[in-house]
């Protein structure tokens, strides 16, 4: 067992938002946030200043208006149809020109070391991996020998070596011009997470059966953790687990130079924490609601819930602030073992959703009630909140198609191997060829960028 002492010199060590301020300050300021949530919101509504809700005060029913959407896919081939088309070989070239992400592929044993065409090899099972064609079927298109892909892919193609070539094309397109033009806000930086069904071939240990994506067949999930286009992290996760308990998994072991402040989820990401967990943590949790009338069953209140009688919509209950208070302690133990990653992630958070009955945890699920409802209700209330979310898991969305053309190249839409070590390499291999189009289409708009501003263009898209 660990002092008092050496408790507090870890908790100082390890800077993280929820061991600076005090728990009771920090309860006072939520729950002030809280009611100010509660009050602008039923004023709006009751004002009839949110035009982008209707509410059935007879029913109690809410609804929204979807946004429309900006069709700008004439702007796009009006753009990218001045740009001639590149193999994808040339485009991998082109990216380790310059970002050497290459050189991450280090060999297990030192006479692999210097090799004259060790790149063309490289790239060679990259795209054999990547799209899910064999080795075998490779060598055949290409004039490298069978048992030199082998050897390739055996000596280089590791989970650690794909993970740093992969940060180094992230960190690279952070530093172009055009990075910032990719945000959508001015302060904070919106990242995205959700997962892509993949069949598979062989059973695995992860690999499942899923009627409605496989068919008859097995199949995995790639969870990706994508900011402005570039694809941070991807984790293989099993058709039968729940995507939520993944979600402060894959943005805690981010290893870019990108740091995320909001991450957004669809309602795959929704359970009894996270949204406590990444307050503690510091970044915002913001989910993509599909239902907004469901939402209101889950709002609460940090005061007594006779306070709010006089609004249109009400609290179905109030936080319980002395369970958080005397379960402080605890909770401090758990922050701090997730934050030295003392257990996986993942199997916390499943231990926390399905032990209801912890003392703690209830605790924990308070704390979540209270930063999803202030969440909820700037929901409701901001309209452009909705559209950033609403964009933001767009462009996850937009990466999952990309990912899917590369795998099809193959022929279906599957990520190949034996084994979960395979399959998680291929489907590295994948994120890898993705980041590197990424790369090479910020290359060229930073470019175009430039040119712009050293001609004065104020329209580029005119051009």
């Amino acid at each position: 067992m660990l002092s008092i002492k050496e408790k507090e010199i870890i908790i100082k060590q390890l800077n993280i938002p929820w061991f600076q301020t005090p728990i009771t300050q920090q309860l006072d300021s939520l729950f002030a946030e809280l009611h100010e949530q509660w009050i602008s919101f039923n004023t709006a509504l009751r004002q009839g200043k949110l035009k982008h809700l209707d509410f059935d005060e007879k029913n109690q029913l809410l609804t929204c208006r979807k946004p429309r959407a900006n069709d700008d896919e004439a702007l796009k081939q009006h753009f990218y149809s001045k740009i001639p088309s590149r193999d994808i070989a040339d485009v991998l070239r082109l990216v380790d020109e310059e970002c050497h992400f290459l050189s991450a592929f280090t060999p297990l044993q030192p006479r692999y070391a210097k090799q004259a065409d060790k790149k063309e090899k490289l790239i060679a099972v990259l795209m054999a991996q990547g799209t899910n064609r064999s080795n075998f079927n490779m060598a055949e298109i290409c004039d490298i020998p069978y048992f030199d892909l082998e050897a390739t892919y055996e000596q280089y193609f590791r989970l650690a070596t794909l993970k740093e070539a992969n940060d180094l094309i992230s960190n690279k397109i952070a530093k172009l011009p055009i990075f910032s033009d990719y945000s959508l806000d001015l302060i904070d930086l919106y990242s995205a997470v959700d997962g892509q069904k993949y069949t598979t071939h062989h059973p695995t240990a992860k690999a499942r059966h899923s009627k409605k994506y496989f068919g008859k067949g097995l199949g995995v999930v790639a969870y990706t953790h994508l900011c402005n286009h570039i694809p941070l992290q991807t984790n293989m996760i099993g058709a039968h687990d729940p995507e939520s308990y993944f979600v402060f998994d894959i943005y805690y072991n981010n290893t870019t130079e990108v740091i995320p402040t909001v991450i957004t989820g669809d309602m795959h990401a929704l359970n009894k924490i996270n949204f406590a967990l990444m307050y503690c943590f510091g970044p915002r949790l913001e989910i993509r609601f599909t239902n907004l009338q469901a939402q209101l069953k889950h709002l609460y209140s940090g005061y007594e819930c006779n306070e709010y009688q006089h609004c249109l919509i009400k609290p179905i209950g109030q936080i319980d602030r002395q369970l958080i208070i005397d379960e402080k302690e605890n909770i401090d133990t758990i922050i701090a073992t997730l934050a030295q990653k003392g257990i996986t992630q993942s199997d916390l958070v499943r231990k926390m959703c399905t032990h209801t009955q912890n003392p703690t945890f209830k605790a924990f699920f308070e704390i979540d009630k209270i930063i999803r409802s202030i969440y909820t209700l700037r929901y409701l209330q901001d309209s452009q909140l909705e559209r950033k979310v609403h964009h933001s898991q767009n462009r996850i969305e937009s990466y999952h198609q990309l990912r899917a053309i590369i795998a099809e190249v193959g022929g279906e839409k599957e990520l190949s191997g034996r084994s979960d070590l395979a399959i998680e390499i291929s489907n590295q291999c994948g994120r890898l060829i993705a980041n590197a189009v990424v790369c090479y289409d910020s290359i060229i708009l930073s470019l175009f960028k430039k040119k712009c501003e050293a001609e004065n263009i104020k329209k580029p898209w005119h051009c």
